[in-house]
């Protein structure tokens, strides 16, 4: 019984040692690639075989970044489906599979001095044995193979992350930079510099001022609410928006209506004023006439 629950033992563990392969493959090189880096494994490119997690996990000396990838992948009629990778550290170079004379390649495009990196993997269920996963080498060459595809990235983080200069992601999904409790989407506590800025707002363009039956305040109105209120009709105070911020989206909707009003206000004086003027001219052909 004894003997019997010793092989069970060893047994098991080899199925299970069989399932995580260490240290498949190693690479360094003191210098600079010029074509990436190609990890040649021994996975068939075959329909159903193989749902593979392979780790590569090493050293960018050059850029001082830690190399932690995980790549997964499956093929199906022909083709990659189903792959990502996930970076953990600090490197995250484009990656790419592919077909080469039916194996399959792991290609890193960055080309880093002093990099250095071992690969594991990890895989079952899928008439994987453990030939797959031994006599893997990696080689600076580039990628010369059929069905080849570029790896995405995907990221999905739970719960609260913290970042430098009193930051923070919550996991309700507001982010605050320089702050560390944002009250909205994207709290900033400090300058922004940005080429362009696009706010999308419910708020209606206020074309409609220039519509035939829009009332159009007069100027005497505008200068007694002025002169009460310290400020045009429909803008914030100075007090107001002190008290609780600018809403730029809304400002410049508001000063836009601001500007229309205006110009509606300018058409009708330059109105006055040309029949003014042709009242003038008329007057004076009439005095010469009289002459």
């Amino acid at each position: 019984m004894k003997f019997i629950f010793t092989c069970c033992f060893l047994m098991l563990g080899y199925a299970l040692k069989a399932q995580y392969y260490p240290s498949i493959a190693s690479y360094f090189f003191n210098g600079t690639t010029s074509q990436g880096v190609k990890i040649k494994t021994n996975i068939p490119f075959s329909h159903g075989l193989g749902m593979p997690l392979v780790m590569i996990k090493g050293y960018n000396y050059n850029t001082g970044e830690v190399i932690a990838i995980d790549i997964v992948w499956y093929v199906y009629n022909g083709a990659f489906t189903r792959h990502s990778a996930t970076a953990y550290g600090s490197a995250a170079p484009e990656i790419r599979l592919s077909n080469e004379n039916g194996k399959i390649i792991i290609h890193l495009s960055n080309n880093v001095y002093y990099q250095r990196f071992y690969v594991s993997a990890f895989a079952q269920g899928k008439s994987e044995n453990s030939t797959h996963f031994t006599g893997w080498t990696v080689a600076s060459e580039p990628v010369n193979g059929t069905s080849t595809v570029l790896v995405s990235y995907k990221q999905h983080l739970a719960g609260t992350l913290n970042m430098p200069g009193n930051s923070i992601w919550t996991s309700t999904g507001n982010v605050g930079i320089g702050t560390a409790n944002p009250q909205a989407k994207l709290a900033v506590n400090g300058n922004i510099l940005a080429k362009e800025v696009k706010v999308k707002t419910d708020i209606s363009v206020p074309d409609y001022v220039f519509e035939s039956d829009y009332e159009l305040p007069s100027l005497a109105e505008i200068e007694a609410y002025v002169k009460q209120h310290k400020h045009l009709p429909e803008i914030p105070s100075a007090a107001d928006i002190q008290r609780d911020g600018l809403d730029l989206a809304a400002m410049n909707l508001l000063l836009l209506k601001k500007v229309e009003e205006l110009t509606l206000h300018l058409i009708e004086k330059e109105n006055k004023i040309q029949a003014i003027h042709e009242e003038l001219i008329q007057l004076k052909s009439e005095l010469t006439n009289r002459k």
